[in-house]
């Protein structure tokens, strides 16, 4: 079953802000990184189609970077983010609804869902904490198509994401990201009986934000963040068809850079691997999910590692 998220849609990411002069970023500690992308949120078997009813996915997740990259790949040691730390938890209630009735489109069977979270953000810039806590964006399906070829399963769909959450130009920490993202994504699972491998596409095209300081010169302007790819990875043993064990993480790549005032600016693209350990336990009707995702190979933007538990139950 696809493993919907909302959120770290990059919870973490909503840096944008005033920011002074001397950020790695010509445009703050978020390194042109202000999507609303879900990173690292999908994992095994989750192109799986449920069967028919509503389902709860409920995510706990808790983030932490002590160290910020530039576009060379090193530590940034001088500035304001010489000393960045974030650390950002949270948990995202998102609900599915499989009709009884099989809907297709395009020859997928039809689903929606809908998803919200709740965040509690602290960021260290500048020698300062900044904290927020509070709803986060609000991320919709309204068309999921679900296919099945043999052992390959399917699952074409797109994310809206609303500017829901709490966002202030002057923040440093904000809930939201204050534009629209639209994400298509395409999301495949091989599943044999003792293994399984899911890949997870996404590509990102965000609307403008006209409330926002360029910190270079401190005046209003507008800012779009650049379209962005980013691939969620899993491939696992089964032991047993209630158990997965496995190796799971996530690709990140900007592809163009930001505009600030209409124009390009210079070192926003960002990047960033992931991988670790993770564990999917069947039990009953509850299926349980414990993962933790390393950074490596960052550029403009934090380093750290994600820690996820979560669950999906019948409603």
């Amino acid at each position: 079953m696809r493993r919907f998220l909302l959120g770290t849609y990059l919870l973490l990411w909503g840096f944008a802000g005033s920011a002074p002069a001397g950020y790695a970023s010509p445009i703050g500690p978020s390194g042109g990184l202000h999507s609303s992308a879900p990173l690292g949120a999908d994992d095994f078997m989750s192109g799986v189609m449920p069967p028919p009813g509503v389902y709860w996915l409920n995510y706990s997740f808790h983030y932490r970077a002590d160290r910020f990259v530039d576009g060379d790949g090193q530590h940034v040691r001088s500035g304001p983010l010489a000393d960045f730390s974030a650390r950002v938890s949270g948990n995202v209630f998102r609900f599915f609804w499989m009709p009884r009735r099989d809907i297709r489109l395009l020859g997928g069977r039809w689903a929606p869902d809908f998803g919200i979270a709740w965040l509690d953000k602290r960021l260290k810039v500048g020698g300062r904490w900044h904290e927020n806590s509070g709803q986060g964006d609000l991320i919709f399906a309204p068309v999921n198509l679900f296919y099945r070829w043999d052992d390959l399963h399917a699952v074409f769909y797109v994310d809206f994401i609303a500017p829901t959450g709490e966002y202030d130009k002057h923040g440093a920490a904000n809930l939201g990201s204050n534009h629209w993202t639209i994400k298509p994504a395409a999301l495949l699972s091989w599943v044999k009986p003792r293994w399984e491998a899911t890949l997870i596409g996404n590509v990102d095209f965000h609307a403008r934000n006209d409330d926002f300081i360029d910190p270079r010169s401190g005046r209003e302007t507008t800012h779009r963040p650049g379209k962005a790819f980013h691939v969620d990875y899993a491939l696992s043993w089964r032991p047993a068809p209630t158990v997965n064990f496995g190796l799971q993480g996530y690709l990140w790549q900007d592809l163009e850079r930001d505009r600030v005032g209409g124009e390009r600016v210079a070192d926003t693209k960002t990047r960033a691997f992931a991988a670790g350990p993770g564990l999917r336990w069947q039990v009953g009707k509850l299926a349980l999910v414990a993962k933790a995702q390393y950074e490596f190979g960052a550029r403009n933007r934090p380093e750290g590692a994600n820690y996820w538990l979560r669950f999906v139950a019948p409603l």
